[in-house]
């Protein structure tokens, strides 16, 4: 969609177009639903944060006139809307159940928020890897075998094995360096 464009729509959502605000939730709706998709794993959840996006968009419309860029304001509410997600869980999953139990404190549920999140992301860009190089990963990383025990188990030579877990590594920095760019 050209810039043009995409700002007489912005202007006409902002005075209550309807048509303006379907054309707009066709053309990026997609684009923000596989974002979201791509840091959640969880279709569903995707979906509904990208939704509620859009709901906001629509609620707070007269606001948009003066929106320069669109794409850049959608995925920053679509990172606000999932760390909060994120955050919401974690409380959820991790709060004590006891009153004898002292809650924690908004900084230590931020760290506990922060490692939960990171240990997830690395976990999720695992089970993404390719077979061969999810099961060379998780041997030397979680079982601790050394590079000729796998190559040996494998049937693979240990210079093989060496270029499986660099690729695997390389996966995990660059899911860690788009975590770290959108938190």
């Amino acid at each position: 969609m050209h810039i043009q464009d995409e700002k007489r729509l912005l202007l006409a959502l902002s005075n209550g177009n309807r048509e303006a605000f379907d054309t707009l939730f066709r053309n990026f709706f997609p684009k923000l639903s596989r974002f979201l998709r791509g840091m959640l794993d969880d279709e569903a959840a995707a979906d509904d944060l990208a939704q509620d996006i859009f709901v906001k968009l629509w609620q707070n419309r007269d606001l948009f006139a003066h929106i320069e860029n669109l794409d850049a304001y959608l995925f920053t509410a679509a990172k606000n809307a999932l760390y909060n997600h994120i955050k919401r869980k974690a409380k959820t999953d991790f709060l004590p159940l006891s009153n004898a139990v002292e809650v924690p404190s908004l900084e230590q549920l931020e760290e506990v928020l922060s490692a939960h999140d990171l240990e997830v992301l690395i976990d999720q860009t695992i089970e993404k890897m390719p077979p061969k190089r999810k099961t060379v990963f998780n041997l030397s990383r979680k079982e601790g075998l050394s590079n000729e025990k796998i190559a040996h188990y494998l049937h693979i030579s240990k210079r093989t094995v060496e270029t499986h877990i660099s690729a695997a590594l390389a996966d995990i920095r660059k899911a860690i360096r788009l975590f770290i760019f959108f938190f």
